[in-house]
């Protein structure tokens, strides 16, 4: 026994002695030469790193103290352990005492880790302690190892993007939106601290593609002066290395998801979408909600998320609530007021004879700002270049009705008894309203039926509806947004009821209208109201109309110079009631 402890204090002697007498940097040299023969492999993590607080370090250490209890009864493993416990803390923490070593198996890998610390004694320098934890493994199981836990692209880039919102193109006062919501959240640090929630914002980006959702998130980022992370949901390994990733992302900067509804399966649970089963070592749809909404989100300060999508309807409601995505914002196709802002960044004009044509088809027809601006870039000459933009819409448009007259496979054979029937009921419904039935509430047949469908933003419509839908939600805006049915299919088929009373309108003069009718739109748009639509601007027009129709045909039996006589007072005594013998009888609804 005596010889034993006369061994131990020898080598405990020449040990100190070795520190003492040869340099740190000597040290070190031997250490990796005799390294270069072994047949493991280390990896150092420092407490610091490039002149800040290593979060690897941090990691490491919570990552020991949960194992280091239940594993310090196997064999080989360290007697001796550091406890504690801070003022705030809720538990007791467990550390490696220092130059004490435990193994760990991670995936079946025996995983050496090791706790060093060393004091700085440099005369130069105050006096102070640098610590760091070694993890060694065979050298053959590396590769494995570094690619289980995937990290930010270490080459950053400049953000040169030039978009900015002077030259983003914007319908309305969208764009002022987008600023007052930014510039809100970016000074209101204090406020949501008061409020006790963490200082971050989501936001949705929808529609179809080419509408500017890029170009939107490169205009937030040089407003804000924000960095940007691209993240790739469908390369991510699993759960925890997106809790890692986003724990790494720095403060004032944007994270942009794009693609939400295709870069990974995400199970849409209320669709109950069965085929979108998660395929092993990929990011799950709880785990992102944990990670974008859950305590690790608290990590960071005035952190903005953006997902984009072209099919708002196929994103599980669990990504959509506030707090995970608290602004949702719909850029649709080029509508007037995109193309004016595009001919002015692009040609440097602002009105031009040719606007009047390029205007009337973009009304009719569904085309992407993108697509607008592809051809305004073709030319630098004003009048070339509009004459160019206009033959490729009237192309568009060609080509669009080509395809709203060409059958669909499934209308033709089998299907022609269901268009027989719906013709049917369309039908009858002219019958009983041209015998003064009492209206139907359901009987809105003036929409032409077997058209093909469009999107408009999130909603598909019948393809004639289109324009009259765009000019609804630029005048009036999404008036289904509050509606008590959630489905999309659903909010699609009442925007179609409420596009197929305007149409009507629009089409058709006084003299043509029968009070039935008029009755029936009347009930149509009240059951809208009932779901809580916002149309009490068409019910009051409806109203106003069925008032004119009694003053213009108060008896079938007049005189052609008495209703002349008739309109003509109108025209002269009620100026608001003359536009409704005219044969738009929607002015200053759209």
């Amino acid at each position: 026994m005596a010889s034993s402890l006369s061994i131990l204090a020898t080598l405990s002697i020449i040990r100190t002695t070795f520190n003492d007498l040869i340099p740190k940097e000597i040290r070190n040299y031997l250490l990796r030469f005799i390294r270069r023969f072994s047949s493991e492999f280390t990896l150092v993590i420092e407490e610091t790193h490039d002149g800040s607080s290593n979060h690897l370090f941090k990691a490491a250490m919570e990552y020991l103290g949960s194992h280091l209890l239940s594993a310090s009864s196997a064999e080989g493993s360290p007697k001796r352990l550091t406890v504690g416990k801070s003022e705030n803390a809720r538990k007791i923490s467990f550390g490696l005492d220092k130059h004490s070593e435990i193994v760990d198996i991670f995936h079946g890998i025996p995983m050496k880790w090791r706790y060093n610390a060393d004091v700085n004694t440099t005369n130069n320098q105050p006096r102070s302690e640098s610590r760091w934890y070694e993890i060694s493994f065979q050298k053959n199981h590396a590769e494995m190892v570094k690619g289980k836990r995937e990290r930010w692209c270490s080459d950053t880039i400049k953000l040169d993007h030039p978009m900015t919102f002077d030259t983003l193109a914007l319908d309305g006062d969208l764009r002022n939106t987008i600023i007052e919501d930014l510039d809100s959240f970016i000074n209101g640090k204090e406020y949501y601290k008061k409020i006790g929630k963490v200082w971050k914002r989501g936001y949705l980006l929808y529609g179809p593609p080419g509408t500017g959702k890029s170009s939107l998130i490169a205009a937030m980022a040089n407003h804000l002066n924000f960095d940007i992370y691209n993240m790739n949901l469908s390369a991510i390994y699993s759960d925890s290395s997106l809790e890692y990733l986003l724990l790494h992302v720095s403060n004032r900067s944007i994270l942009v998801i794009e693609d939400i509804d295709c870069t990974v399966k995400l199970q849409n649970r209320e669709a109950g979408d069965q085929t979108a089963s998660h395929p092993h070592g990929q990011a799950t749809l709880s785990g992102l909600l944990n990670a974008i909404d859950g305590l690790l989100s608290c990590c960071g300060d005035a952190r903005i998320i953006v997902f984009t999508t072209n099919y708002k309807d196929k994103i599980d409601p669990a990504l959509l609530r506030a707090g995970r995505m608290d602004k949702h914002i719909c850029l649709t196709y080029c509508t007037v007021s995109t193309f004016k802002q595009l001919a002015a960044n692009y040609l440097g004009i602002s009105n031009h004879d040719l606007f009047s044509r390029v205007e009337k088809i973009i009304k009719e027809i569904s085309v992407s700002p993108a697509e607008v601006a592809g051809e305004l870039m073709k030319s630098k000459d004003p009048i070339n270049c509009l004459e160019g933009l206009i033959q490729f819409l009237e192309s568009k448009a060609s080509d669009s009705e080509a395809n709203s007259e060409q059958p669909k496979p499934e209308e033709e054979g089998g299907n022609n008894k269901k268009q027989e029937k719906v013709s049917k009921s369309k039908g009858s419904t002219e019958t009983d309203m041209k015998n003064s039935d009492p209206p139907n509430h359901n009987a809105i047949t003036f929409v032409v039926v077997g058209c093909n469908s469009t999107s408009v933003g999130e909603y598909t419509i019948k393809e004639e509806l289109a324009p009259i839908l765009k000019a609804l939600f630029m005048k009036h805006g999404n008036i289904v947004s509050n509606c008590s049915l959630k489905s999309m299919q659903c909010r699609s088929s009442l925007l179609e009821i409420a596009c197929g009373i305007i149409h009507k309108l629009q089409s058709t003069t006084l003299d043509d209208l029968t009070e039935p009718q008029l009755q029936s739109m009347l009930a149509s748009v009240s059951d809208l109201e009932s779901l809580n639509l916002q149309v009490g601007w068409l019910h009051k027009r409806l109203d106003e109309i069925i008032e004119a129709l009694q003053l213009v045909k108060p008896s079938s039996t007049l005189k052609e110079d008495d209703r002349k006589n008739l309109s003509q007072t109108i025209s002269c005594n009620e100026p608001e009631l003359s536009c409704f013998y005219q044969r738009s009888l929607v002015d200053g609804l759209l």
